[in-house]
């Protein structure tokens, strides 16, 4: 049977891979995605939704870019879902209270610097927290409901005609053939397409290993909480010793989450169980006495520092990779999905490192 022809091939049907799916198709190539379960089913499903890196003052200036970026497409991009699709992803302009525990001097300095909107908490803010932490409040930040946007998303790419999605599909090889163009080999057939995008999460550094390019990723296990409780308990996610409760509209509260280096795998564990739930009675006792819905875990795609791989692979010309994100993918994701458009496209000249 004939290969069938595509103009680029995504591998990782996550939300990198489905954003960057999201914005080609508008230049009107046709695209396919593959995933080797269901769409979003990883860590763009299992994270919190937080749109900011948690201490964007730890980070490099490179993700805080991406980042801002990012922010700045987030709703343009949300009401444009929810006209083609219905669906709400529920995009909330929520606030976070940060610990002041962990902003130091030099974080005060960034803040100041970079002209972010922050003041000291009052008793108003704090709702049902602990009051013995003295917090900051951060009006600005904004969350996403994360499997609802991803259900969007998936749910506007199954309306274009440009784009077929391959759920529960495996890619088995990736080559290139003597005219160029490059060849995957997938369970349900071979594809040829002039570009192929690699955005497989945790996974990313294995396939492409597979095949004979490099990539240092790795996966980080981090297991998270839902509690169910009344809708407007908490203000506005909280944000202490590394940790974070997130309070959706509907009174369901996400609280999160380990950084656990195990491999792939994806067990919940008693001890995990345990600390997080310790985090809750320490800064939200009201909550630790709500129902506890599910503990689960994921595997963020973990990079050097949190960078991400978005680039061209310098031995393969047809080859790009976008992934890496680490424990800012959904904040990154937009912008990241602009940026390796504009690669695929040669819109914008390579970066020197081929990491940006």
């Amino acid at each position: 049977m004939a290969n069938k022809h595509i103009d680029i091939a995504i591998v990782g049907g996550g939300l990198a891979g489905m954003l960057s799916a999201y914005y080609l198709a508008d230049d009107g190539l046709k695209i396919a995605v593959f995933d080797k379960s269901r769409f979003a089913g990883e860590s763009s499903w299992a994270g919190g939704g937080i749109l900011s890196p948690l201490y964007p003052w730890r980070y490099a200036d490179v993700i805080n870019k991406l980042s801002f970026r990012s922010q700045q497409l987030y709703p343009a991009l949300v009401s444009r879902l929810q006209h083609e699709t219905g669906m709400d992803p529920e995009y909330s302009h929520c606030g976070m209270l940060v610990s002041a525990k962990d902003v130091d001097t030099q974080a005060y300095e960034w803040l100041d610097s970079n002209q972010v909107v922050y003041r000291h908490a009052v008793p108003e803010d704090y709702g049902q927290l602990s009051d013995d932490t003295e917090y900051l409040v951060f009006p600005e930040i904004c969350q996403i409901r994360n499997p609802r946007f991803t259900a969007s998303l998936k749910c506007a790419l199954q309306q274009k005609s440009s784009v077929e999605l391959y759920e529960h599909c495996s890619v088995n090889d990736i080559f290139f053939s003597s005219t160029g163009d490059c060849v995957v080999d997938t369970a349900q057939g071979k594809f040829t397409a002039a570009k192929v995008i690699v955005s497989a999460g945790a996974w990313s550094g294995k396939i492409l290993g597979e095949f004979g390019y490099s990539l240092s990723i790795k996966p980080i296990r981090g297991q998270m909480l839902l509690y169910k409780t009344q809708p407007g308990l908490i203000p506005s996610i909280v944000l202490a010793e590394g940790k974070y409760i997130i309070p959706r509209k509907d009174g369901h509260v996400l609280v999160g989450s380990t950084m656990e280096d195990v491999g792939f795998n994806k067990n919940t564990t008693a001890d995990a169980l345990a600390n997080l739930k310790g985090f809750v009675r320490a800064y939200c006792p009201v909550l630790a006495e709500s129902p506890l819905i599910k503990h689960w875990a994921g595997l963020r795609p973990g990079s050097t520092d949190g960078i991400p791989f978005i680039y061209r692979h310098p031995k393969q010309p047809r080859l790009f990779v976008n992934t890496g994100h680490f424990r800012n993918g959904v904040v990154m994701a937009p912008a990241s999905a602009e940026l390796i458009r504009e690669l695929v496209l040669a819109l914008v000249p390579e970066q020197p490192s081929g990491v940006v």
